[in-house]
This record gives C-alpha cells, sequence and structure tokens, in this order.
C-alpha cells in the first residue's frame, strides 16, 4: 500500500472509531481499531467477494447482497456501506452472493474478536449484532418492495442512508455519499429508472434534497422522513413505517 493509501486509510479508521465505539473507546480499543489499516484490501466493482473468510470492515466503498432471478436479473436486496461489516454465516451458502458495487477498500476485523473481545468490548458488541440489524433492513427492504407507492419507497430507501451515514459518522451538514447511481435505486426497489429520476427530481423541486454526481445532501430530514411514512426511529434500529 502505497503513502498516500496509508493515510487515507488510517483517516477512514478514525472516522470509524468514533462511530462504532461512539466517541468513548479506551485507548487500547482504539489502537487496535486503527491498526487495521495493515490488512486493507482493495477489490474492484463488480467483484463477488468470498463472504465466509471472516468479517472484515468497510472502510471504503459499497456492496450488495444480491440474488439472481431466474432470467439472470441481479436482485439488490441489502446494501452495506463505509463503517458496515462484512458477516459470514449472515445467509445460507448459495443462496445469493455479496458484490462490490464499486471499488472497495476493507480491513480484517477479526482481531476486534479475539480472545473474547475483553480489550474491543464496543466493536464485539457492534459485530455480534450487524446479523439481527441486517435482517431488520431486509425486513425494511421487503415492506418496500410491496408498499405500492414509489415515492414512499424511493424516499424510504433514501432516508436509510442518510441515517446510516449519520451513525457511522459519514454526513456531513446532511450530506452523505451515494455512489451507486439511480440504475442501481430502480433495480433494488424493482422500479424503472425513469420513474426513480423523476421522483428525486421531484425531492429536490420541493426542497427535500439536493443531489449532486455521487452525493445527496438532505435539507429537510423531517420532509423526507414525512415522505417515507417513517414513525419514529431508533439509535442503531431499523426504521419503523406507517403504510410501508
Amino acid at each position: 500500500m502505497q503513502i498516500h493509501q496509508q493515510r487515507a486509510e488510517r483517516g477512514n479508521l478514525e472516522r470509524l472509531v468514533r462511530s462504532i465505539t461512539e466517541g468513548s473507546a479506551d485507548g487500547i480499543e482504539q489502537a487496535t481499531i486503527l491498526g487495521l489499516w495493515r490488512s486493507a484490501r482493495h477489490d474492484p466493482a463488480n467483484t463477488v467477494l468470498d463472504a465466509s473468510n471472516g468479517v472484515r470492515l468497510i472502510t471504503s466503498g459499497w456492496v450488495g447482497w444480491v440474488r439472481y432471478a431466474d432470467d439472470g436479473q441481479r436482485l439488490i436486496f441489502l446494501f452495506l456501506m463505509p463503517g458496515d461489516f462484512i458477516v459470514p454465516g449472515l445467509f445460507e451458502p448459495g443462496c445469493c452472493d455479496v458484490v462490490t458495487l464499486t471499488p472497495l477498500r476493507t480491513v480484517d476485523a477479526s482481531p476486534l474478536m479475539q480472545e473474547g473481545a475483553t480489550t474491543t468490548p464496543k466493536s464485539a458488541a457492534m459485530i455480534a449484532r450487524s446479523g439481527r440489524d441486517y435482517r431488520l433492513l431486509l425486513v425494511d427492504h421487503l415492506t418496500r418492495l410491496t408498499n405500492g407507492s414509489t415515492t414512499r419507497s424511493v424516499a424510504h430507501l433514501l432516508n436509510e442512508f442518510f441515517e446510516r451515514s449519520v451513525r457511522a459518522g459519514w454526513c456531513e451538514n446532511g450530506r452523505f455519499s451515494l455512489p451507486i447511481g439511480q440504475r442501481v435505486l430502480a433495480r433494488s426497489l424493482g422500479r424503472s429508472t425513469v420513474q426513480i429520476n423523476k421522483i428525486i427530481n421531484k425531492f429536490q423541486t420541493d426542497g427535500l434534497l439536493r443531489v449532486g454526481y455521487d452525493w445527496v445532501e438532505v435539507l429537510q430530514p423531517d420532509a423526507l422522513r414525512t415522505a417515507a411514512g417513517i414513525t419514529h426511529s431508533a439509535r442503531g434500529r431499523s426504521p419503523v413505517s406507517a403504510g410501508l
């Protein structure tokens, strides 16, 4: 790894230290997380990852849990982003794949779980509950597919990305990275790209969002949540939605 890549990786891990430990890591846990940069691995976009090869922490880029339809179409049912863990055994082997949606960088997170995780308790607890959290997100996604309202589904998915980015420390002044494009959003929701484009443009016209090439800025979080039909959410939990 080049020196500039090492610095970037350490910077990403410093950001993740604050989100993983909620800003209260002791010196040992913080040093352990920051030291993970030595195990950094880069995978290009559209790479199928071996999800059984230990726990990995995403430091940059996005991946999707994917199942293939009979006609070969790729169905994305769960998105992972920086700050998320790729956890082995989340789904039955052979039923789906983990595919990089953008260039991806991960680090080996297994040191955070060694020897009972007595030195990294916050990180180990976050890894342990990852499966539960992802399954809650999967339930949300299933309701988006069946709710019938494209506007509500798009708002709900964008709000999910926004809230997860805030928790992971990757959102600044309402702006978060969205490097996957409207075609991927359309495929994940079972809608057309034209539908997604029209709705996002309407959200911009209504002043809810501002959208760039690979980012979204949420200008009115409460209005976006209302458009999504969300009644409330709790930190670290999947949102609860009305009418989804």
